[in-house]
């Protein structure tokens, strides 16, 4: 079996946000990109709780949907941001995923950030995020509409929404926790990582990802746009991503990397894609 080698940027062809093999520290990029994970949690309380959301909506001619109770936790702090308990959900899941990212950079990746990459990605979670609440918060469009059940916790789209949210990105946590273990262990080196879901399908992460990101639009926006965002998703990541790392090791690992594909056919989704 041949060893892993390096590959130079130069070698790829594809284009792609994370700097393959690139192992080093980018304090700079790292903190932009942290940043703009924050800022996109304070975004959406704005958008959620005060008027940004509603003149947005205004400003194109929709209408908005009843700001319902402020929801009553007991934890003053918690009152004091003046949400219904649907809204809380929702800004509590932008803040978990902001969370999860901040975990993955910290304690997890091991690549440099680009500038680039930095802006283009926290750029993106900030637009999807955006586009859910305000999606949210339009008549035509909530998830919260009287013919949807209304802004109560019983809301079937939130409480469906909100599972496919956590089982998304439990998986994709377990997903990269499993690679990372794989990686620090010294017998592996020079190896990709084959085992736990990567014997499922090759890039169980993104499609953790997608299931995350399609359960906080369906708990927005229904399941129309729900639908969508996951199409979305596997659209890019099928297009983009996966053909950027499948260059990247097949240079790298060689016949390691083909015989892995050979035995995992699939991408994203067993039998699918």
């Amino acid at each position: 079996m041949a060893d892993a080698k390096a590959v130079a940027k130069a070698e790829l062809k594809s284009k792609d946000f994370v700097p393959r093999g690139n192992k080093s520290s980018s304090p700079l990029n790292t903190t932009l990109y942290l940043g703009l994970r924050a800022l996109d949690c304070y975004i959406q309380y704005l958008i959620l709780s005060r008027a940004t959301g509603s003149f947005i909506i205004k400003f194109f001619g929709g209408s908005i949907i009843p700001h319902g109770p402020p929801v009553e936790a007991g934890f003053m702090h918690i009152e004091k941001l003046g949400l219904s308990g649907y809204r809380l959900l929702l800004l509590f899941m932008d803040i978990l995923a902001a969370a999860k990212h901040f975990w993955f950079v910290l304690t997890v990746a091991e690549e440099a950030w680009t500038l680039t990459g930095a802006i283009v990605v926290g750029l993106d979670n900030i637009f999807f995020d955006t586009l859910n609440n305000l999606l949210f918060l339009c008549a035509a469009t909530s998830a919260a509409s009287s013919k949807a059940g209304g802004e109560t916790l019983a809301n079937p789209y939130l409480a469906t929404g909100f599972i496919i949210f956590a089982v998304g990105l439990v998986t994709e946590c377990v997903c990269e926790i499993d690679r990372k273990v794989f990686k620090k262990n010294p017998m592996n080196k020079g190896k990709p990582y084959t085992g736990g879901l990567f014997s499922l399908v090759r890039h169980p992460n993104y499609t953790a990802f997608t299931i995350w990101r399609s359960g906080l639009a369906l708990a927005s926006g229904g399941m129309i746009y729900g639908m969508s965002i996951a199409m979305f998703f596997m659209w890019d990541f099928s297009n983009r991503a996966v053909p950027a790392l499948d260059e990247y090791c097949t240079k790298r690992y060689g016949d390691m990397w083909a015989e892995y594909k050979r035995k995992t056919p699939f991408t994203m989704i067993r039998y699918v894609l």
